[in-house]
């Protein structure tokens, strides 16, 4: 339909919602919807994820872990975004679970209360780049709320498109841009005092994880192999750097591939020098949406991803 909003199912496609607990390393199902494509989860708290789905932005209570209960699409609770456009899936919780901030696709950031939603407040303007063209697509915020980590896109007079890795003020929406130059940045996350992301700095074309440290414009490798790495996410506790995996060649973070989703230390994130294996936790049907944002719950014990199967 030309009037549908956000991505939508193709025929014989089934989006659901799992959480994964690190300890066992087990998942269980907990939504599956033929009717709706939902994307991007966030943990509001123990019963409650964020996620989008039809340009909106929708709450999902938790059914209890014991009781082998799947939800579907009538147990989605509307956000409501006064004032906000259509959405896309970068969105990220505000530490005090006070407020989310969304991704328009307009380009802009809007900050929307929660939980009860209400008027989206924006806080980026992109006309301020004329004519420059500019899009912000957010990722990330500090543990403390005092910066948004966000991939600014801008499309240069010349026709040049570059995306660059800024730390954004949460009041003003003015970016300090962290990357400067012709890589392909994206998938950018706060880790404390570092920032993480993923870049084709290192390997055109190929998608690898790096860090930055603090004071320093030198990104730091961590992963080195030949899959396509994207969108990382530290735990809370930063033990864990959780990370979408495609397969080699693959270009971009598209949507319904065969995918996994990887575990490495945290620690590598701040310098540790160890060899280690990417632990493979889960291979599924997915890819866009599965975990563009931070999905990690607050005491670091498990996250939330989605997949979507296709059934022949």
């Amino acid at each position: 339909m030309s009037d549908a909003r956000g991505r939508q199912l193709l025929p014989g496609q089934t989006s659901r919602v799992h959480v994964y607990d690190v300890a066992s390393r087990s998942s269980r199902l907990v939504f599956e919807s033929t009717t709706v494509l939902v994307e991007a989860p966030n943990v509001l708290d123990d019963d409650t994820l964020v996620l989008n789905g039809n340009g909106d932005l929708w709450l999902l209570p938790l059914p209890p872990a014991d009781s082998g209960t799947v939800l579907d699409a009538s147990a989605l609770v509307p956000v409501p975004m006064d004032g906000a456009p259509e959405i896309n899936n970068d969105h990220v919780l505000d530490p005090s679970g006070s407020s989310v901030v969304v991704t328009g696709r307009d380009g802009e950031l809007y900050r929307v209360p929660l939980p009860d939603g209400g008027t989206a407040t924006r806080i980026t303007d992109v006309a301020a780049a004329l004519p420059v063209r500019r899009k912000f697509y957010l990722h990330g915020i500090a543990a403390d709320g005092s910066a948004l980590a966000a991939i600014v896109g801008e499309l240069s007079e010349d026709g040049v498109w570059t995306t660059d890795v800024a730390r954004v003020d949460p009041d003003t929406g003015e970016p300090t841009f962290l990357t400067r130059d012709e890589y392909a940045d994206d998938g950018c996350t706060f880790a404390g005092e570092f920032v993480v992301f993923n870049t084709e700095r290192f390997t055109p074309g190929t998608a690898q994880l790096a860090a930055l440290w603090p004071g320093s414009d030198q990104p730091v490798r961590i992963t080195n192999d030949d899959r396509v790495n994207w969108f990382p996410h530290v735990a809370p506790d930063g033990e864990h750097l959780l990370h979408l995996s495609y397969e080699p060649g693959v270009q971009g973070h598209p949507a319904d591939h065969r995918v996994e989703l990887r575990l490495l230390p945290g620690a590598l994130v701040r310098g540790a020098r160890i060899a280690v294996v990417p632990e493979t936790l889960v291979v599924l049907d997915g890819g866009q949406g599965t975990i563009n944002v931070p999905p990690w719950s607050p005491d670091s014990t498990w996250f939330a991803y989605c997949d979507y199967p296709v059934t022949a």
